[in-house]
């Protein structure tokens, strides 16, 4: 029998439930939901908490469930959009679901490059979806300065406090993610004559803090 797929209104509906009372097993039963697809990015840090007994599982639902009802919330509001929009004319250009920026932690400023038309720009950039945005990250951190960080925002998904969901991506693991190595197909050895046959993500909890005045 094919199991259901979890959706963000499913793991909601049974957090609240009798099955969530137990937080530590209910977290470990879910676990390879909360980390699939964008909801990896601010769910991850704080599994590592729970991990590492920085953090209790019954707070660390709580924060979990926060995450994914913001998620709930901005997957309403953009089939709303979409149904809106095909219903009109489009008019401006809606703002993307992630925006991926490059910091100098020396300065706490944005990092600027010149583009290929020799302007000064900041580094950053805009994307519907947060893996692509963690990619684009990761390499531009793997080809900069080692005091370099990023930071993913969401700009559609929304903390109690009306802050945004943000992602802090240290330089050591976008370098770790882009070096590890493929693992090898699995392939059955031929019998030949006189012859011989002779990873994972680390996640760091982070927080940089800096003027922008």
């Amino acid at each position: 029998m094919t199991q259901r797929k979890m959706s963000l209104k499913g793991f909601l509906h049974k957090s609240n439930g009798k099955a969530a009372l137990a937080a530590s097993g209910f977290i470990a039963a879910h676990r390879e939901f909360l980390l699939t697809g964008d909801l990896a990015l601010f769910t991850a840090p704080i599994l590592l908490k729970v991990d590492s007994k920085a953090l209790m599982p019954t707070p660390a639902l709580e924060e979990i469930k926060a995450v994914v009802l913001a998620h709930h919330l901005a997957e309403e509001i953009r089939t709303q959009e979409e149904k809106m929009a095909r219903a009109n004319e489009p008019s401006e250009r809606k703002t993307k679901a992630y925006v991926a920026t490059i910091y100098d932690a020396k300065t706490g400023e944005v990092v600027q490059i010149t583009n290929d038309k020799g302007k000064v720009v900041d580094l950053t950039e805009s994307f519907e979806d947060g893996t692509r945005a963690e990619g684009w990250t990761d390499r531009r951190l793997f080809d900069g300065a080692p005091h370099w960080f990023g930071v993913v925002t969401a700009t559609k998904l929304f903390k109690a406090d009306g802050s945004n969901f943000t992602a802090t991506i240290l330089r050591d693991d976008a370098m770790a993610r882009i070096l590890r190595k493929p693992k090898a197909p699995v392939m059955k050895a031929q019998k030949k004559s006189g012859g011989r046959l002779s990873f994972g993500v680390k996640c760091h909890e982070s927080k940089a803090s800096f003027s922008r005045g």
